[in-house]
C-alpha cells in the first residue's frame, strides 16, 4: 500500500471514530454495602442510589419500576428473628408508620423525587420486618397523608422491590421518578442468630459483590454492581 493510501485510510478511521457516538451514561449510580466487614457475622446494609438522565444529568431521570438485589453468595436473611409487622395495606394507608409496632422496625431511609419543574419532594421511609418480606412505608414530608407501601419480597439471596407509580410532567416520561434513594437496614440479632448475616468467607479480592437490576417503566433494564469490603 502506498504512503498516500495509508494516510487516506488513517484519515477515514479518525473520521469514523469522531462520528461514533459516545456510550450513554448509566441511568443509575450508587453503592450497596454491608455494615460489617467480618465474614459470618450479624450485619446491616446501606444503599445509596442516584438516578440520572443518561443524555443530560440536569434533566429529569427516567422512572424506575423495580429493583432486584442479588446478594453476595452465602449471605442470609432470617425474618423469624425480629418481631413481625402484620398490618394490612389498608391499615398502613390509614395509620402510616403507626400501623407497625416500633419493635418491628429494622431500618429507615429517604427518597427524593424529581417533579420535573425544577422542584423536588422528599419522602421519609421506614422499614419493618414481616415473614419473608420487608414492609417499606413512605410518608411525604410536605403532605404526610400521601403514603406509599412496598412489600419487598425475600427469596433466598434475592430481594425484589417495586417503586410506587406517580403521574408526572414529561419529558422524558409522564411519571414522577425517584431521583435519590437512601436506605439503611440496621444490624439486628446476634452472630449466633442474626436477622442478616454476611457470607461465611471473604473472597481473595477482599470484597463481596452485590448485583442490582433496575427495570424502568419504558422497559429498559440496567445492572449496577457494587462491592462491599471484607477482611480475610
Amino acid at each position: 500500500m502506498g504512503r498516500k493510501c495509508v494516510w487516506i485510510l488513517a484519515a477515514c478511521l479518525a473520521a469514523a471514530a469522531l462520528a461514533t457516538p459516545a456510550a450513554a451514561a448509566p441511568r443509575q449510580v450508587g453503592t450497596l454495602s454491608f455494615t460489617s466487614t467480618v465474614p459470618g457475622t450479624v450485619t446491616g446494609s446501606v444503599l445509596d442510589v442516584h438516578f440520572q438522565n443518561p443524555d443530560n444529568p440536569s434533566l429529569k431521570p427516567y422512572a424506575a419500576s423495580r429493583m432486584v438485589i442479588h446478594m453476595p453468595t452465602g449471605a442470609r436473611m432470617d425474618t423469624t428473628v425480629p418481631p413481625q409487622c402484620h398490618a394490612t395495606d389498608a391499615e398502613i394507608y390509614a395509620l402510616g408508620f403507626d400501623a407497625c409496632p416500633e419493635e418491628t422496625r429494622i431500618g429507615q431511609g429517604l427518597a427524593e423525587s424529581d417533579n420535573g419543574n425544577g422542584t423536588t419532594s422528599k419522602t421519609t421511609l421506614r422499614h419493618f420486618n414481616n415473614q419473608d418480606e420487608v414492609v417499606g412505608v413512605g410518608q411525604n414530608n410536605d403532605i404526610p397523608v400521601i403514603r406509599t407501601i412496598d412489600r419487598t419480597r425475600i427469596e433466598g439471596d434475592t430481594t425484589t422491590s417495586n417503586f410506587p407509580l406517580f403521574p408526572g410532567v414529561p419529558p422524558p416520561e409522564p411519571y414522577t421518578p425517584v431521583k435519590d434513594l437512601d436506605i439503611t437496614i440496621e444490624p439486628y440479632g446476634t452472630n449466633e442468630r442474626p436477622y442478616a448475616r454476611t457470607p461465611p468467607t471473604c473472597p481473595a479480592n477482599g470484597s463481596w459483590k452485590f448485583k442490582i437490576d433496575f427495570t424502568y417503566r419504558d422497559g429498559v433494564t440496567e445492572t449496577l454492581v457494587s462491592r462491599s469490603p471484607c477482611v480475610r
